[in-house]
């Protein structure tokens, strides 16, 4: 009789721990689903400022507007360039600045030269393994053309000569290779190290 109240309890016991692991790993994947929801509402409202800015870049470029000189001054220390890149359909707006805010919005430029001088231009982008930013940025190869774009409209073109990774804390890639050198840097999320594409006007 012991045994049979024993194993009563003991499947009760059982029941509510298979019930307790069934609630916490449901509430665990809303709570998972919930933050990539949020992760991917909060990428896409920035993807969309950054569209509205490429295009507010672009329409000032073609117009003139009666600004004063510290206004132009402004605009233009915000803005380094526009690149582009046709083999991956990669067009925007670089900021002349960079830190995590700006990088969430459009490339950046952290180290290097102006356009037109010697050295070595360096731009980082976000890899979100998608269409966005540099997130195609492994697809380049020696060879493929990239395009840096002055507000004036003088375009440089540069010409991919290599591309390899590094470790985060390799930052070698700043040094010029060239005379007049480009390097672009974003991350490789699969194994926590960063793609770097070095090109070559």
């Amino acid at each position: 009789m012991n045994q049979i109240i024993v194993l009563k309890q003991g499947n009760k016991l059982h029941k509510r721990f298979f019930k307790t692991q069934l609630i916490v790993s449901i509430l665990a994947v809303m709570a998972l689903c919930g933050y990539q929801f949020g992760k991917k509402r909060k990428e896409a409202e920035m993807e969309q400022v950054s569209v509205l800015l490429n295009q507010a870049f672009r329409l000032e470029t073609v117009y003139t507007v009666q600004r004063s000189s510290q206004e132009i001054s402004n605009e233009q220390n915000r803005y380094f360039a526009t690149i582009k890149i046709p083999k991956i359909n990669l067009e925007y707006s670089v900021f002349n600045e960079c830190n995590d805010e700006l990088l969430k919005i459009l490339p950046c430029r952290f180290y290097g030269a102006e356009l037109g001088e010697k050295g070595n231009i360096c731009i980082a982008g976000h890899n979100y393994e998608d269409e966005r930013f540099f997130g195609q940025l492994s697809q380049l190869k020696k060879g493929d053309r990239i395009y840096l774009e002055e507000r004036e409209g003088t375009t440089y073109q540069y010409v991919v000569y290599e591309k390899y990774k590094v470790k985060p804390d390799d930052f070698t890639c700043l040094e010029p290779m060239r005379k007049y050198d480009l390097t672009l840097v974003t991350c490789d999320n699969l194994n926590q190290k960063r793609w770097i594409i070095r090109a070559s006007r």
